[in-house]
């Protein structure tokens, strides 16, 4: 039998060819795992970069409680409600941003504690406002014991998440996180319950106060006097403008206005005008205007104006009163 004398030939080619493709082979698996890495990198560090910014905004919304409970002796109860509105805002918004970003594989624990804690505080947050007031009109203080309580579930959350986050590899990414606490019990104002709720009835501007107010101007105006009473000159019309102003801390509705000009002659009839302001928020006024006001040249009139509600704790400037006379005609 004869045998190629270039059988040795082709085995060591062969070996060859194959110890190129083995190197090839190994070579590709090696850039393929460094673009990965630079990949997951990337994407740990956008991930990063928008938890980072939105758990900003969870701790400057744990600031602002700790600052509000802190002070509660210098703010009153519109101002506090105003104050819980905008933490609670800022957590949904920093809630939202965590709930839409992209999380990569090796961030899915992480993201996982702190869905829980973002949501947790969120909740609190928007259960809170409700709660002062339960507690400072209804002496019930189960719904701030729930805030609280979802308040330090979200911080239980957060210390996991920094946990995870610090398991990072320094080589893929790293992420820069602040403490947040929203109840810490060692801290300057003690967060709980029994505690929050004390200074909130120890406080008389949070408590539940109605006053509604009233003046008025007329068209035109008193010009001079006759025997100390005031006269309104000669004019086409008369009308009256009544402010009513809400100086509580209570939203107040229907509230009844009422005009009556009482003539000091009796043969003439008094006339009884009544408004309705559907509803006044603390710390707002609303004009009625009463117009079509007949006047006889030469009367002598008494004007009252007067606002009334269900509750009001200082009836006294519910009214205001004018006496005077009508110009005669030239």
């Amino acid at each position: 039998m004869a045998y190629s004398s270039f059988s040795p030939v082709r085995r060591s080619r062969r070996r060859r060819w194959l110890l190129a493709v083995f190197i090839g082979a190994v070579v590709l698996g090696l850039i393929l795992f460094a673009v990965r890495n630079r990949t997951e990198a990337r994407s740990v560090a956008d991930y990063l970069a928008v938890t980072e910014t939105a758990v900003e905004q969870q701790s400057q919304a744990a600031d602002d409680l700790e600052a509000t409970f802190n002070s509660l002796t210098g703010i009153d109860r519109p101002e506090l409600m105003r104050r819980i509105e905008v933490m609670h805002a800022a957590a949904a918004e920093a809630g939202a941003a965590i709930d839409s970003v992209i999380v990569p594989a090796s961030a899915a624990e992480a993201h996982g504690y702190l869905m829980v804690a973002t949501r947790s505080w969120e909740r609190a947050l928007g259960l809170l406002a409700d709660a002062v007031i339960a507690v400072l009109d209804e002496d019930d203080a189960s719904a701030l014991d729930e805030a609280l309580v979802l308040l330090r579930v979200g911080d239980t959350a957060y210390v996991e998440f920094l946990a995870r986050v610090g398991d990072f590899d320094d080589s893929i990414a790293s992420g820069d996180f602040e403490a947040i606490v929203f109840v810490d019990v060692d801290g300057p104002v003690r967060l709980d319950t029994g505690t929050v709720g004390t200074r909130l009835r120890s406080v008389y501007e949070l408590g539940e106060h109605r006053n509604i107010s009233v003046t008025a101007v007329t068209e035109p105006e008193p010009v001079g006097e006759r025997n100390n009473v005031p006269i309104v000159p000669q004019s086409d019309s008369f009308l009256v403008q009544a402010i009513v102003a809400n100086e509580g801390n209570e939203t107040e509705e229907q509230i009844s206005v009422t005009l009556e000009l009482i003539p000091a002659d009796r043969d003439v009839p008094r006339i009884v005008i009544t408004q309705t302001v559907a509803s006044l928020a603390p710390g707002d006024a609303k004009t009625c205007v009463f117009d079509g006001i007949e006047l006889i040249p030469g009367g002598l009139y008494e004007l009252v104006i007067r606002a009334r509600t269900a509750q009001d704790e200082s009836p006294e400037d519910n009214a205001w009163r004018m006496v005077f006379y009508r110009n005669e005609d030239a």
